[in-house]
């Protein structure tokens, strides 16, 4: 029962996404949303303060969020939409499942003990993947927040 509940919201959300991708392809903001996160990406990368966008907190950061704040009215609305609705989803999905999510963290966890990484490195592993999601959400509210155009 729950994975017919779990793959009947999947194909809900898929239907809704699709759909959504369509009116951004409509209303032709492919081409603004590249030429914007061209100009973030190419922004946030520095050899000097981000030279591994990999690791994202500190420089990355700090580079990605002056160039939403110094360019201001520069995200495209339908950029910014199109990025609330993911957020919305996904959240949404966390949300509805996070009891699903503990059972596979469980089982990952369980695999990369048998590869031979330690308790101490996965968790490791797990709290920066947890700091690096932070960073970029802190980030994606500032975008969220802007003024779009």
């Amino acid at each position: 029962d729950d994975q017919t509940t779990i793959a009947t919201n999947a194909r809900t959300a898929l239907y809704s996404f699709l759909e959504g991708a369509n009116d951004f392809c409509d209303a032709g903001c492919i081409r603004k949303t590249a030429r914007f996160f061209k100009q973030l990406f190419s922004a946030t990368h520095d050899e000097g303060t981000c030279p591994v966008v990999g690791l994202y907190c500190g420089g990355c950061q700090d580079n990605a969020d002056q160039f939403i704040s110094g360019n201001a009215a520069s995200v495209p609305c339908c950029t910014q939409d199109a990025l609330d609705s993911i957020s919305e989803a996904v959240y949404g999905m966390i949300a509805k499942y996070r009891g699903v999510a503990a059972e596979i963290e469980g089982d990952i966890k369980a695999a990369a003990e048998a590869a031979g990484v330690s308790t101490a490195d996965y968790e490791a592993m797990k709290a920066l993947g947890f700091q690096q999601a932070a960073c970029l959400s802190e980030t994606y509210d500032s975008l969220s927040e802007s003024d779009c155009s």
